[in-house]
């Protein structure tokens, strides 16, 4: 990524998909659980299962996506003496890294409890 902006979006990017994974969930699971829809199932599963099943792959898919390319950049920024730039690879890696920690943890009570207990 070039420029500031997209070293700062790519830095983020774990964050960003770990806040929309949560918010997708919570409102889902409120959503299903206050209609009363939360007995129905799609694919053999619950639907609030499923609903947390979809947006914490999602949100690993672009986690891990974003780790990648982080690891990638610091691999080639790690030689610079920008100490700027060197800062910021090495952000996006430990965030990304942790983002995915965080977003497996998020989603991981959906299969262990009862959905609207």
């Amino acid at each position: 990524m070039a420029g500031r902006t997209g070293q700062v979006i790519l830095m983020l990017a774990g964050l960003i998909a770990w806040a929309v994974q949560f918010t997708f969930i919570y409102g889902a699971t409120s959503t299903l659980c206050g209609r009363g829809w939360a007995g129905a199932t799609i694919l053999g599963i619950g639907s609030v299962q499923a609903f947390v099943l979809i947006a914490t792959l999602t949100a690993l898919i672009v986690t891990a996506s974003a780790l990648a390319w982080s690891l990638r950049a610091y691999g080639q920024m790690r030689d610079r003496a920008v100490t700027a730039d060197r800062f910021m690879s090495h952000a996006g890696v430990l965030i990304n890294g942790f983002s995915l920690l965080v977003v497996l943890w998020q989603g991981l009570p959906a299969f262990i409890l009862p959905a609207c207990a």
